[in-house]
């Protein structure tokens, strides 16, 4: 047999470690040959999937629709993925040409579109068998070709390939960012080349920015921290890259790891006087974590020569951070007490002091001035200068002191906004009742509440229960049990009202399909869930739900199939006589909240009656609880004898449910292909996703748990069922359930959508807010149907409406999908004279930015709309702050030969500077 024939064998049969063991022995007349061979062969197998998948669906190219060729497409290259390993390894091992083996290594059809990263192992082992320099040819070519970190065709091969062969790594960023993201291990080869790259590469600090000091160090940090003990790596090496990457700049959250890391040294005095120019630099630009590290280090420091601290008070007094101005002004008094004469060489920073944004700033400042009035002396003239840009009052006061003109009192327009609504505190939550027609049930509370008092009265009393029933649910719902699994909470009421009336109705679930289409239907789910990069997840309650219609829990959301395990078991139970006396469950609080004193209540009572509470209606009551601990409760709970009763009161008393990590990404569909805007601009996207971001520690609460997992951002028919009641699920954690919310946001015709009865739900609820509230209320400034201000109101009267998110999201809106800017102005204006000018000015502050014409465009009616609302709003609040996208579109000149936009611009501006 030639080589190439059993090549070509193992190929096919997929023996990769044989397949390895040949082409290392091949001569190098074989190694040609079949280098010369592959190609041709993969090109037969690609015909022979075509052919193949053409003749098992009957069809021709011709007849295809574009669904069918798309999904031709997929099962070719799936095949042709199932032998990638063995042609790369093939490839490996032959090729002759450094630039051509790295292009064969990383075909994209020889690796599977989705799922983990195939094991390079029997790749790498063919690769170093071949010459040293060629080696490290294909290895910097590889390593060129990593686009992004998680690139799973390239960096798993490149990172094996670059520790076995000992190849010095090229200093290429994707190539650092993809090592930082694997495990962080002592003995790996590349820390010694690579670690000094982290400090330039672009991506390593936001890779690493989960990285933690406390409550112990995170997996990077401990192991530089064991390099640093061991002298494996210098202190100075440590300082020196962490400086240089501050000097660079970035945004807060890629320096985050790089400012634990500088804790992590802990310099010296010393150690920081040597680099005391460097951190002075950092003063006064740096984000508000880094510039705070460079003044700790300044302040160790001393004593420095006079232009150092003034170069440090200048810096401090022009931030916009008011604790790091406060802190510049503390300096600027401390040096004036002890030298009175600098203070002329200090008058600009108190100058600069005054005109901040923060009124406590200003205050001191003021306070400051006329403390030293008698040191300032000539310099007098540039304070008096600066009282215009005071508030009256201030002025006023200044203006005694070193003259000036006071800025007149009142507003250039007249504005007096309607006052913002007060709102009650939530009421108590209605008595049980089972007095409800079947469309009240429709409602979360008039749901709860008959549930509860179905609960009740089924152990009390179940013939005058059964009287009470009979009317309204004797003839409802007369095709209820040929159903295979019940969506709607209406449809589980019913069958618990039947059970009542005429126990032992329900015949089981109905049997499933024929075996063959059964089959059929379980793989085709299966492969739309592999198809959409849905995770194949063990489902915990699989012989639970066989024995009842509870649908698959990959097709509803996430806080509906919480609401109908609560359902189903008290099904089970009533079916089963172990029904409690008591629902746990049950809101005390109109907001879904749970008052503690009241379940411990209702513990004792389950454990008086010898009955354990039932588990999913157990794990409601703990989400229901308010934040925070509660030990008297606790204490109550520990002594109740029941199984329920420990875990109550550990709940209690550790506090409850932690805040999960909660947010969104965007992302889109181009060319049949997802991909998130982070990882690069799209050019023609098909449809903007929402990506929800979700991540808990597990609780040992599995229902807890499941509700707990990220949502779908691919929505199934049954997605979004009674999301009115989902922010009674999480009451204490309205922010989870807003990321719950986000697949149903956008693109709402023919589905569930949100709406802003539910974004109220979630406002009178508690916990924090984020970036997926923020976009639920953009969502609705934008869309105006129905009015959105009467939300946004009730969220600002509750005081916590995240304004400078929503700004973001609304930038987001308008530049990723359909919205136009002018019912968004015309929202922010309408909300800015209802009462929330402050809040409709932090939006607009954040939004306005990226609604300005780029270079070289020209401005628009509508962006002139924007800056002529922001100009209004900034002298209704008094707002001061320079913004630099808007400076620039003001140019000075003649007001008369500016256009409209540019005298907008220039207002802005002008009310900005005070």
């Amino acid at each position: 047999m030639s080589a190439w024939q059993e090549v070509r064998d193992l190929v096919v049969a997929r023996e990769t470690k044989t397949l390895a063991d040949c082409v290392i022995a091949l001569t190098e007349a074989e190694r040609a040959e079949v280098a010369r061979r592959l190609p041709g062969l993969l090109k037969e197998m690609r015909d022979t999937a075509t052919r193949m998948t053409h003749e098992s669906r009957g069809v021709h190219d011709l007849d295809e629709d574009w669904w069918t060729a798309w999904e031709r497409r997929r099962t070719v290259r799936g095949a042709l993925a199932e032998l990638g390993a063995p042609l790369r390894i093939a490839g490996a091992g032959t090729i002759s040409g450094p630039a051509a083996a790295a292009a064969w290594l990383t075909r994209r059809e020889l690796y599977p579109e989705w799922g983990p990263a195939p094991d390079p192992a029997e790749v790498v082992r063919v690769l170093v068998t071949r010459p040293a320099g060629w080696q490290a040819d294909v290895a910097a070519r590889l390593a060129g070709k990593i686009r992004r970190a998680d690139d799973v065709r390239i960096a798993p091969l490149v990172l094996a390939l670059l520790r076995a062969s000992g190849v010095t790594p090229p200093a290429h960023d994707p190539l650092v960012v993809a090592w930082l993201t694997g495990p962080a291990a002592d003995d790996d080869p590349l820390l010694g080349p690579l670690l000094p790259l982290i400090f330039e590469a672009e991506g390593a600090g936001r890779a690493l920015r989960e990285e933690r000091l406390t409550p112990s160090p995170t997996p990077w940090l401990s192991l530089i921290g064991r390099l640093l003990r061991t002298g494996r790596v210098s202190r100075a090496e440590l300082l020196d890259g962490c400086v240089s990457r501050f000097l660079r700049g970035g945004d807060a959250a890629d320096l985050r790891f790089f400012v634990r890391l500088h804790e992590l040294v802990e310099p010296a005095p010393q150690e920081a006087a040597g680099r005391v120019r460097d951190y002075l630099r950092l003063l006064p630009a740096a984000p508000g974590p880094v510039a705070e590290l460079a003044l700790t280090q300044v302040d160790r420091t001393g004593p420095h020569d006079d232009a150092d601290v003034q170069e440090a008070i200048e810096a401090l007094t022009f931030r916009p951070e008011a604790k790091l101005a406060r802190a510049g002004l503390s300096r600027l008094d401390q040096e004036v007490r002890r030298r009175p004469t600098r203070a002329g060489e200090l008058a600009p920073a108190l100058v600069t002091a005054l005109a901040h944004t923060s009124d406590d700033v200003r205050r001191r400042a003021v306070r400051i001035a006329l403390r030293h009035a008698a040191a300032f002396g000539a310099e007098g003239k540039l304070i008096a200068d600066a009282v215009p840009l005071l508030p009256a009052d201030l002025g006023r006061e200044l203006a005694a002191v070193f003259g000036g003109d006071v800025t007149a009192e009142g507003t250039p327009e007249p504005f007096t906004p309607a006052p913002l609504p007060v709102l009650p505190e939530p009421g108590p939550f209605p008595a049980p009742s089972v007095d409800h027609t079947t469309w009240d049930l429709r409602e979360w509370v008039a749901r709860e509440q008959w549930l509860a008092g179905f609960v009740e009265r089924a152990g009390r009393d179940r013939a005058a229960l059964r009287a009470t029933l009979a009317p309204v649910f004797q003839d409802f719902s007369p095709h209820l049990y040929d159903m295979e699994s019940w969506l709607d909470p209406d449809a589980w009421i019913a069958a618990l009202a039947k059970e009542v009336i005429a126990p032992g109705t329900d015949p089981g679930v109905p049997d499933p399909e024929p075996a063959g289409l059964g089959l059929l239907v379980g793989i085709t789910y299966s492969a739309l869930r592999r198809l959409f990069g849905e995770p194949e997840r063990p489902d915990p309650v699989v012989d639970l739900r066989r024995r009842s219609r509870l649908p698959e829990p990959a097709h509803v959301s996430p806080p509906h199939m919480f609401l109908l395990h609560r359902l189903d078991e008290i099904y089970r139970a009533l079916r089963e006589g172990t029904l409690p006396p008591v629902l746990l469950a049950t809101p005390t609080v109109m907001t879904g909240h749970l008052d503690p004193r009241v379940l411990v209540d209702r513990l004792e009572l389950c454990a008086a009656a010898g009955v354990e509470p039932l588990p999913a209606d157990l794990q409601q009551a703990l989400l229901r609880l308010p934040r925070g601990t509660h030990p008297f409760a606790a204490e109550r709970a520990a002594h109740v004898r029941s199984q329920a009763a420990p875990v109550v009161a550990a709940w209690l008393a550790q506090g409850g449910l932690p805040d999960p990590e909660a947010g969104l990404k965007w992302g889109y569909i181009e060319n049949a292909h997802e991909y998130l805007f982070e990882e690069r601009d799209p050019g023609h996207a098909e449809q903007v996703r929402l990506v929800p971001v979700l991540r808990a520690e597990p609780t040992g609460h599995h229902l807890i748990d499941e509700l707990l997992r990220e949502p779908s951002k691919w929505r199934w028919d049954d997605h979004g069922h009674v999301m009115a009641s989902w922010p009674s699920i999480l009451p204490s954690h309205r922010e989870v359930v807003s990321v719950n919310f986000l697949p149903h946001l956008l693109h709402q015709w023919n589905h569930p959508g949100v709406y802003p009865a539910y974004l109220e739900a979630v406002a009178d609820a508690d916990g924090p807010l984020g970036e997926a509230t923020a976009l639920i209320m953009a969502y609705f400034l934008a869309d105006r149907r129905p009015d959105p201000v009467p939300v946004l109101l009730r969220m600002t009267s509750r005081g916590d409406l995240p304004a400078e998110a929503i700004g973001r999201q609304l930038a987001l809106l308008l530049r990723r999908t359909w919205f136009e800017t002018r019912p968004v102005l015309a929202s922010l204006r309408e909300a800015a004279h209802q009462g929330a000018h402050e809040q409709v000015w932090e939006i607009l502050r954040a939004l306005l930015p990226d609604l300005l014409p780029s270079a070289g465009e020209r401005p628009n009616v509508t962006q002139t709309e924007a800056v002529a609302l922001a100009a209004d709003v900034a002298a209704w609040v008094g707002a001061r702050g320079e913004i630099p996208a808007v400076s620039a579109h003001a140019p000075t000149g003649r007001p008369s030969r500016r256009s409209r936009f540019a005298r907008e611009c220039a207002r802005l501006c002008d009310q900005l500077a005070g």
